[in-house]
């Protein structure tokens, strides 16, 4: 009987993350808020499908999403900061939570390799 391995992001985050509740009303009523949620989902997913990578494609994804999450970029639309922001969340709360994530994905890693 063979067991199959459940990816790590489902342990720590559900697969298909789902907005507060009042982000939630919001990206109903406002389809902009909708393609902003859809922006922000697609950066998170990115950063964590390819935190781990090896290939040279996968470690530039990763950094090219590591560097839009951090950067306090208020002057552009489309950057996390400003997305945040009119999503009424907090974007130190979502990356302090990526970085623990990738923390703890990558001592699980250590473990496994040992």
């Amino acid at each position: 009987m063979t067991t199959a391995k459940t990816p790590l992001t489902d342990f720590v985050v559900p697969s298909y993350p789902l907005p507060p509740p009042a982000v939630a009303e919001r990206i109903q009523k406002q389809p902009e808020c909708r393609l902003l949620w859809a922006i922000l989902q697609d950066g998170i997913e990115s950063y964590m499908k390819y935190a781990f990578a090896t290939s040279r494609r996968g470690k530039r994804l990763f950094a090219e999403t590591e560097q839009w999450i951090m950067q306090d970029d208020h002057t552009w639309l489309c950057s996390f900061v400003s997305i945040c922001h009119t999503l009424g969340l907090e974007p130190d709360y979502l990356r302090s939570g990526l970085k623990r994530w990738r923390a703890q994905g990558s001592q699980v890693g250590l473990k496994q390799a040992a």
